[in-house]
């Protein structure tokens, strides 16, 4: 693909990352069929939990309501680490040597490759939310709520992007990148309130939930889904991936740069 010179390249760029998840929906569909697997399977295991006075005096509606903002969550995760695996293979293939001589800025190659997974990663939770619907779901902040919890879910995928892309650039390796990804994306969703309510948690695991970005995302979606806007929630959610974002994307860059300095 051609960029025109009419066209921003970081647009062409874009394009380019876009169409070539549409070349392997293999990708893309990994990513969103073990989320939307999960949110039958364990809405309909833990279904009589969403029915219990326990669970309602939290202010829960149903399960499946509680449950879904950590599956859409867990497709930004999926996608973040393809994120990576797909910087290794851009590497390997010789196409990021082609994007360095060509008249390209190297922060327009990774603003491109940012705005790709954004779109994918809110393309996906859209579909999350849709079967979610389908399922009887109900958003009860109305429409500005799902735009927010898909919102948080983008920022929060956009910021773990830029954690597998600084392994993929340290590691330059696919298999290791894949590895390490992956012990890290299912402790981050199991490490939050994603299947259980907090306060029927550990003290510990409480504590934990405290600096993981992903806790602060899936519990405002959950209050978004069912309980009511909390601005307090918000700030804290907002703030946490503000403290991600300024450790991660810094390093990730550094990574880059490092990594194209040739």
């Amino acid at each position: 693909m051609k960029p025109d010179r009419k066209q921003p390249i970081v647009l062409v760029l874009a394009v380019r990352n876009l169409l070539r998840n549409v070349r392997t929906p293999m990708l893309v569909t990994a990513s969103l069929v073990q989320p939307i697997v999960w949110l039958v399977l364990f809405s309909q295991i833990f279904g009589r939990l969403g029915d219990t006075q326990e669970f309602r005096s939290l202010g829960y509606r149903s399960y499946v309501e509680f449950f879904v903002p950590g599956m859409i969550v867990l497709s930004m995760l999926f996608t973040a680490l393809q994120s990576g695996i797909a910087t290794v293979t851009d590497i390997d293939t010789g196409v990021m040597d082609k994007l360095l001589i060509s008249p390209v800025r190297r922060s327009g190659i990774l603003i491109g490759r940012v705005a790709a997974d954004a779109v994918t990663m809110l393309a996906q939770g859209v579909i999350v939310l849709a079967v979610a619907l389908a399922m009887g779901a109900r958003v009860h902040t109305g429409p500005g709520g799902a735009v927010a919890i898909l919102a948080l879910a983008v920022l929060f995928g956009v910021v773990w992007a830029s954690l597998t892309n600084l392994i993929a650039l340290w590691s330059r390796n696919s298999e290791l990148t894949m590895a390490v990804g992956l012990f890290l994306t299912l402790p981050a969703l199991f490490l939050t309130s994603a299947y259980f309510p907090k306060p029927y948690l550990p003290g510990w695991l409480q504590g934990v939930m405290s600096v993981n970005p992903a806790a602060y995302v899936i519990s405002t979606g959950q209050q978004l889904m069912s309980t009511g806007n909390s601005p307090s929630q918000d700030l804290k959610t907002l703030a946490a991936l503000a403290v991600a974002a300024l450790i991660l994307v810094p390093s990730a860059v550094g990574a880059f740069r490092a990594a194209t300095r040739h």
